[in-house]
């Protein structure tokens, strides 16, 4: 579903100086996959997914997205950020049947569709809230279930859950894996926690950095559904993670 062909991004320095931040990338994710990126700060993983969502331009290569190649945002990939970007001036509800009214739904149907997914998300009872009144974990909810509401392929996370508490995360990170075994969309994910990457993912892509590149794409065969009382006892699980956890030291190790 999403191809990422021979990508390279470099940046302008406030000296002048062209730094490049991505090199060479290349990266398939079939339809329904749920892959995860992660690497050490600086590595380029935001930056990519940013090119995959069309919201930055590459230098080099194309990222096709059902063959298209991708030239701008579109309805076809939806971005669910660290920062919840929700409108200040909307209740919960409102937030959420903005994205079914931009498809050109009646305000009827976008308000019962937005109150089926703050069901989905466990919201439903806060529909009249207005953003200030939630809490961290309560507003990333409402920023994951109004980004389904224009119903994309593909949903592009960069680090939604990174400023959360642990307790507030690990609930988070057990929805979102209950959403999408309900539909299976696309999931490209960018995070720094390598626990939270084995938990969610198919495949692990573990990137080093100077500049951003590729350094491995790990597997997870563990089976799903899965709950993490069962997985941290688990000593597939565990390998994994002292697996990804040491590719990220020795990239850190060379890079120092």
């Amino acid at each position: 579903m999403i191809a990422i062909e021979n990508i390279s991004k470099r940046f302008k320095t406030t000296g002048g100086a062209s730094h490049l931040a991505l090199s060479g990338i290349e990266l398939s994710v079939s339809e329904g996959e749920f892959v995860s990126i992660i690497g050490p700060s600086g590595c380029g993983k935001s930056t990519l997914l940013y090119i995959v969502g069309g919201f930055v331009e590459a230098s080099e290569g194309v990222v096709r997205v059902d063959g298209v190649p991708v030239s701008g945002p579109g309805p076809d990939r939806g971005p669910v950020f660290q920062e919840f970007a929700l409108f200040a001036w909307k209740t919960v509800l409102q937030n959420v049947a903005y994205g079914v009214r931009l498809k050109g739904r009646s305000r009827a149907e976008a308000e019962a569709r937005a109150f089926e997914l703050l069901r989905m998300v466990g919201l439903e009872r806060f529909a009249s809230f207005y953003p200030k009144e939630l809490s961290g974990g309560m507003k990333q909810r409402v920023a994951i279930a109004r980004t389904l509401a224009y119903d994309p392929g593909i949903l592009l996370m960069d680090e939604p859950f990174g400023a959360l508490d642990a307790r507030t995360r690990s609930h988070l990170q057990r929805d979102l894996l209950r959403i999408w075994e309900e539909d299976r969309k696309t999931v490209l994910f960018v995070t720094h926690g390598v626990d939270e990457a084995v938990f969610l993912s198919d495949r692990v892509v573990v990137m080093g950095a100077g500049p951003g590149r590729i350094v491995d794409i790990v597997t997870i065969e563990l089976e799903r559904p899965r709950e993490r009382a069962e997985l941290v006892l688990d000593r597939r699980y565990q390998e994994y993670v002292a697996r990804i956890e040491g590719m990220i030291d020795a990239v850190e190790a060379g890079a120092a």
